[in-house]
């Protein structure tokens, strides 16, 4: 019997995802169309589309989730983003030790634009005319972003696998669903595992393919009469290099399995609860026939990509609480600038989930 509900049974809300790779497909297009036609300034529009199709598709309890970010609020950020990039770029040509320090410069304001982002995501982002907040502190996400990535040179990257845990922790103990506020209980201890686990396997993987490359390669230089200095660089520039980032990119499948399961099952809302049943294997699986699809399809399969493995994950989640849904109360919220929601998709980082 679960401790948290010892006298009633729970009730269960399984998530589904309706959307369809045919229909994304046809709004990825016309998006990809139109941000290259305008040089990048439908971008905002694109990604207010995207959002909304894709929480109009994602239900609980028969009720779908609704995206509220206006384009022109997106707009403004990716301009002034757009703007600090080209600076960046410029005086880095003409004025390194100004362009070195615009570097410094960023790395001290981008606590800031996640702590927007954040907020900017969760406010736009409701359930049942009710919208979700984001209550963490600035001076929490300079200490998360900032601060504790500055130590992981000092500890060799060893404490690498603790930040990803506090930045987790940030988000999932900061979100309110209205009135009702997120709690968070994780550890450090799954992360270290995930890690060591994927250290392992990549490095495992890594040395006997690359032997297997190696032994191919020489094969290949006796038989056509290559010179060994060729197929060494060729070896080294589009195989090795090539087989290291495959290997690291899927291993990331295995890291979200065992840290989001983790994750999901210490956060409460109130009585409410998660259950996550993601698994390394099969996220693997959909990882490696993803970019297989993509990589054979030369980018047409990226819709399919996307939904499938958005699908797997929505429903290998779900809702435990003793009462209704509806029970929960909502509050206003304050509005939000859309800068750091487009600054961190303009330097491609993942916040959150």
């Amino acid at each position: 019997m679960d401790p948290d509900y010892p006298s009633a049974a729970p009730k269960t809300y399984s998530f589904e995802f309706t959307a369809s790779a045919s229909e994304y497909f046809r709004i990825w297009m016309v998006n990809l169309f139109l941000t290259i036609i305008t040089l990048g300034i439908y971008a905002a529009w694109a990604k207010v589309r995207t959002r909304r199709y894709i929480w109009a598709n994602t239900n609980l309890a028969g009720h779908p989730f609704t995206f509220h970010g206006r384009p022109a609020a997106i707009l403004k950020g990716n301009l002034i983003i757009a703007g600090m990039f080209i600076t960046y770029v410029a005086t880095k040509k003409f004025e390194p030790v100004m362009a070195g320090a615009l570097f410094v410069i960023f790395g001290f304001i981008f606590p800031f634009l996640v702590y927007k982002s954040l907020r900017f995501n969760a406010h736009n982002t409701s359930y049942r005319n009710i919208r979700f907040r984001f209550l963490g502190r600035l001076r929490e996400s300079y200490e998360t972003y900032l601060l504790f990535a500055g130590i992981l040179p000092c500890t060799l990257f060893i404490f690498f696998p603790a930040w990803q845990f506090y930045k987790k922790r940030f988000f999932f103990n900061n979100l309110a669903f209205g009135a009702t506020a997120s709690s968070f209980s994780g550890s450090r201890g799954p992360f270290y595992r995930a890690y060591f686990i994927a250290a392992i396997t990549g490095i495992s993987a890594f040395v006997f393919f690359n032997w297997a490359g190696s032994y191919w390669f020489q094969r290949l230089s006796l038989s056509t009469g290559a010179s060994p200095g060729t197929v060494n660089l060729i070896y080294t520039l589009f195989f090795s290099s090539f087989l290291a980032a495959i290997i690291l990119y899927t291993l990331q499948a295995a890291i979200y399995a065992i840290t989001m399961n983790h994750c999901w099952s210490q956060t409460r809302f109130g009585s409410l609860r998660f259950r996550s049943t993601f698994t390394a294997r099969r996220l693997l699986f959909i990882r490696i026939t993803n970019i297989a699809a993509i990589v054979f399809s030369l980018g047409l399969l990226i819709p399919w990509a996307k939904i499938r493995r958005l699908k797997y994950i929505l429903e290998n989640l779900s809702v435990v609480s003793l009462q209704d849904l509806d029970t929960f109360s909502g509050s206003p919220g304050s509005d939000q600038t859309a800068l750091g929601d487009a600054a961190t998709d303009f330097i491609g980082i993942e916040i959150g989930l």
